[in-house]
C-alpha cells in the first residue's frame, strides 16, 4: 500500500518527532545536541523554516516547525542527513541514524499550537534526574522563560502572546486534570497526540498509526469520560448507533489484547493541555475546522 503523501503547504505549523533506529540512542553526548541545534539553524537560513518548540531526548527528538514557504519535507531530509553524517563521522560508523520516514502532524487551531509545546516540553520529564521541565538543557522552554538567549532560529515570541512568564512555567510544569478534555474539547488534537505517543514509542508500524489513535481516543472518551453516544457520533464523525456500538467494542478489544495502548493513552492524556487555560480559544469542540486542518 503506498504512504499517504506528506501535508507540506505554505505558512503551515508541524509537529515533526524522529527516533532512532531499532530504539537506539541518536543523541550520545551534549556535542551531538549542539550539532543538531546547528542544523535547525541550517534549515531556517535555508528555507526560513522556523522553530517555535524543540527538545532533544536521548532515542528521539520533537520540533514544532512553522513553514512559511512550505519546504517541510525537504527541510527535515537535509536536517537529517547531515546530522546523521555528523554521528557517523564522528563515531567512524555508517549507514542510517534515524527509521527511515520522521512523522508530523499539521497543528489544527491555536489550542492544538499551544498544546504541542506543552506536549515537546514535558518530553524532558522522561529524562532521568529532572523532576522540573525548566531543568532541562536540551529543550526550547529555559529561552521561554528568559532563562537564555533564545538562537536566530527559535521564535518564542507567537505560541505564548500575552501571557506572563510566570504563567508560562505554571503551564508546562504543572500536572493538568483531564477533566477539561470531557467539558469540551478537540477530539482530534487528542487523536493527533495519541498518534505522536504512538510513533515515539513504536507502536502500531504495521497499521495506519491514525486509526489505532482514534480506537485508543474513543476508548478513552467512553470508558473514563462517559460521554452520551451523541456526542461520541459528532466527535468522531460516526452516523449510525450500531456502527458506534461495533466502533466502542472494537476500541475495547483492542486495547485488552494490547495493553502498551493504556500506558500510551495516559500518556496522551496527562501531556494535553486545559482548553479553557488557553486565554482567546474557544473552549467548545469545533471538529469541523479541526478535520478540515488535518
Amino acid at each position: 500500500m503506498p504512504r499517504a503523501p506528506r501535508i507540506d503547504i505554505e505558512d503551515g505549523w508541524h509537529h515533526v518527532m524522529n527516533r532512532g533506529i531499532d530504539h537506539g540512542d541518536t543523541f550520545l553526548d551534549d556535542s551531538d545536541r549542539i550539532e543538531m541545534c546547528q542544523r535547525l539553524g541550517d534549515v531556517f537560513d535555508r528555507f526560513g523554516i522556523e522553530t517555535h518548540a524543540y527538545c532533544l531526548l536521548d532515542n528521539h527528538f520533537h520540533f514544532l516547525w512553522h513553514c512559511p514557504h512550505g519546504g517541510l519535507s525537504a527541510g527535515m531530509q537535509r536536517l537529517g542527513s547531515l546530522y546523521t553524517r555528523h554521528v557517523n563521522d564522528r563515531l567512524g560508523r555508517d549507514g542510517a541514524l534515524f527509521r527511515g520516514r520522521f512523522h508530523s502532524r499539521l497543528i489544527a487551531d491555536e489550542a492544538h499550537l499551544v498544546a504541542t509545546v506543552r506536549y515537546i516540553h514535558r518530553n524532558a520529564l522522561d529524562v532521568k534526574g529532572v523532576d522540573r521541565v525548566r531543568n532541562y538543557r536540551w529543550s526550547s522552554h529555559r529561552a521561554y522563560l528568559g532563562l537564555r538567549t533564545p538562537p536566530p532560529w527559535l521564535v518564542t515570541e507567537h505560541v505564548f502572546r500575552g501571557w506572563s512568564t510566570p504563567e508560562i512555567d505554571q503551564f508546562i510544569e504543572r500536572p493538568l486534570d483531564a477533566s477539561p478534555l470531557a467539558r469540551g474539547c478537540d477530539v482530534e488534537t487528542l487523536i493527533a497526540t495519541i498518534e505522536l505517543v504512538l510513533s515515539e514509542r513504536g507502536l502500531g508500524s504495521a497499521r495506519r498509526l491514525g486509526a489505532v489513535a482514534r480506537q485508543v481516543a474513543l476508548a478513552w472518551m467512553v470508558d473514563e469520560v462517559g460521554l452520551p453516544d451523541s456526542a461520541l457520533m459528532d466527535a468522531f464523525g460516526i452516523d449510525r448507533p450500531g456502527a458506534l456500538r461495533t466502533a466502542i467494542s472494537r476500541a475495547r478489544a483492542l486495547l485488552r489484547s494490547e495493553p502498551a495502548l493504556i500506558d500510551v493513552q495516559s500518556r496522551a492524556i496527562s501531556l494535553l493541555a486545559p482548553w479553557r487555560l488557553h486565554r482567546g480559544s474557544d473552549p467548545c469542540c469545533n471538529q469541523r475546522a479541526a478535520r478540515a486542518a488535518s
